[in-house]
C-alpha cells in the first residue's frame, strides 16, 4: 500500500491506518504460533519433571522400607539417607509444580491469541474448523489440568506424613522406637502407590496432549 501526499493530513491518517490494520494478522498469527511452541516445551518440561518426580518418590521410600529394617548400628546412616531424599523430594515437587503452572498460564496465553486469530478470519469453513479445532484442544487441555490438581490435592498431606516421620524417627533412633512408626511407614508406602498410580495417569494424559497439540 502506497500513501501519498495528495489530500494533506487526511490522507496521511488514512494511509497510516490502512498500514497498521493490513500488518494486525500476520502479527497476531506469529503470537498464536509462538504460543502454540511455548505450550509445546512447558508441557514437555512437565512431563519430564513429573517423571522425576516419580523417580524421587521411589528413592525416598526405598529409604525409609531401608530405615524401618535398620539394626542399631545401620539407624543413623540409612536415617540421614532417608532425611536426604526427602529435602530432594521436595525440590524436585517444587519444580514440577511450578512447571504445572507455567504450562496453565501458557495454555491460556495460546488459546486467547488463537481465538484473535479465529476472530480475523473471513471464509466461515476455515473459520469452523478451526473454532472445532481450538475447542477440542481446549477440553483436552482442561482435562489435563484436572488430572494434574488431583495429584496436587495428595501432595502436601503425603509430605506431611513424611515430615512427621522425619521428626518422630529422630528424637530416638532405637530399633523398638522404629517399630513404633511401622504403622505410619506402612501408610506412606501404601500413599506412595496410590500416588504414583495417578501420576501414571497424568503422564498419559501429558503425554498424549503432547502429541495431539498444534505443533
Amino acid at each position: 500500500m502506497k500513501c501519498r501526499s495528495v489530500g494533506g493530513r487526511l490522507m496521511t491518517g488514512v494511509c497510516i491506518l490502512g498500514l497498521s490494520f493490513a500488518g494486525t494478522p500476520a502479527r497476531v498469527a506469529g503470537d498464536t504460533f509462538k504460543q502454540s511452541a511455548e505450550l509445546g516445551k512447558k508441557t514437555a518440561k512437565t512431563s519430564d519433571d513429573v517423571d522425576r518426580y516419580v523417580a524421587q518418590l521411589d528413592k525416598t521410600e526405598q529409604a525409609l522400607a531401608s530405615v524401618s529394617q535398620a539394626q542399631s548400628k545401620d539407624l543413623k546412616k540409612r536415617y540421614e539417607s532417608f532425611s536426604k531424599e526427602i529435602d530432594s523430594l521436595e525440590e524436585v515437587q517444587k519444580q514440577a509444580t511450578s512447571d504445572i503452572e507455567q504450562m496453565k498460564s501458557t495454555g491460556s496465553e495460546y488459546f486467547s491469541a488463537w481465538g484473535t486469530s479465529i476472530a480475523q478470519m473471513s471464509n466461515p469453513e476455515l473459520k469452523q474448523a478451526s473454532s472445532e479445532r481450538r475447542s477440542k484442544i481446549i477440553k483436552d487441555h482442561d482435562n489435563l489440568v484436572v488430572s494434574l490438581n488431583d495429584i496436587g490435592s495428595d501432595l502436601q498431606p503425603f509430605m506431611s506424613n513424611l515430615h512427621d516421620l522425619k521428626a518422630f524417627m529422630e528424637t530416638d533412633l532405637s530399633p523398638e522406637n522404629i517399630a513404633k512408626a511401622g504403622g505410619m511407614i506402612r501408610k506412606s508406602q501404601s500413599d506412595a502407590l496410590a500416588l504414583k498410580g495417578k501420576i501414571d495417569g497424568a503422564q498419559s494424559t501429558l503425554k498424549q496432549f503432547l502429541s495431539e497439540a498444534p505443533k
